[in-house]
């Protein structure tokens, strides 16, 4: 079996992680709050969060005895305690939330469990057939902004709070508060109801598996290729050569022309398994 993963961000620090067990591999997205608020020790609650959350998952998912989803719900109830130390969790509105999109692969004798909530992708090659699973509900909402984005030339002089304007903070704030909810999306936050509403699948073994999870920042490149042809990419070269290829396409595209985007360089990290 073979296990890999890389992440890369062109920021101070990371919002993006991912973990590697013994039978479990798992990518987590970090979002940050749209408030500018920060209350853990560090100074930025989402890399607290997600760091919090891979110690988490790397000390339970080997445990097969345990549902993915009673592992989520549990660890919902523990990293609210932990957070509220700092600030109390019930006080913080959605907009001073930090959330993240996660996926989960847990591989048994015979078959392998899939678990996503967010926009976090997760595909599976088995028999010559990719199967993808994530929430499509985000990628309207994230949509909406970027097409906004495209309609004012003058928007880098204008921008107020992490390279957006006051205009498209409006709107991403009207999103945010959809989170956790049938009307908008759901993700890893405090909400133990997300993990009702996750995308989970079993699926048997049947021949060798090749699977990818990979946050948004790295769902970019189905520009240039097929998601077969992309896993057979990872295959050959691994993650970590397909991320440097991502970042030079966005080099040569800095005004978010050719690859519609929200930020010029999202955290893009990615995990491969061949088993």
């Amino acid at each position: 079996m073979r296990k890999e993963g890389y992440t890369h961000t062109g920021k101070k620090e990371n919002e993006d992680i991912f973990g590697i067990t013994e039978s479990s591999v798992f990518v987590l997205d970090g979002a940050s709050a749209l408030l500018d608020t920060n209350f853990t020790p560090n100074g930025n609650d989402v890399v607290w969060m997600v760091k919090w959350w891979k110690n988490y998952l790397l000390d339970h998912l080997d445990d097969l005895t345990v549902s993915i989803q009673d592992i989520m719900k549990n660890g919902i109830e523990q990293i609210n305690k932990d957070f509220s130390k700092y600030q109390p969790i019930d006080k913080l509105s959605k907009l001073e939330l930090v959330s993240a999109g996660i996926g989960i692969m847990r591989m048994h004798d015979e078959f392998f469990e899939i678990f996503v909530l967010g926009d976090v992708e997760i595909s599976v090659l088995q028999e010559n057939n990719v199967d993808i699973y994530t929430d499509e509900r985000i990628k309207p909402l994230d949509q909406s902004v970027i097409d906004l984005m495209a309609t004012n030339e003058n928007r880098l002089n204008e921008c107020v709070f992490k390279g957006f304007t006051e205009a498209e903070l409006e709107l991403l704030k009207i999103n945010r508060n959809k989170m956790n909810t049938d009307e908008g999306y759901y993700i890893l936050s405090t909400d133990e109801k997300a993990v009702d509403n996750s995308i989970y699948k079993k699926i048997s073994k049947t021949s060798q598996v090749k699977c990818m999870i990979a946050s948004d920042g790295l769902s970019l490149l189905d520009k240039y290729y097929t998601r077969e042809k992309l896993i057979s990419e990872v295959a050959k070269r691994g993650v970590q050569s397909l991320i440097e290829e991502l970042r030079a396409y966005e080099n040569e595209d800095k005004d978010k022309v050719k690859m519609k985007r929200l930020k010029t360089h999202d955290d893009a990290t990615g995990v491969f398994v061949e088993w």
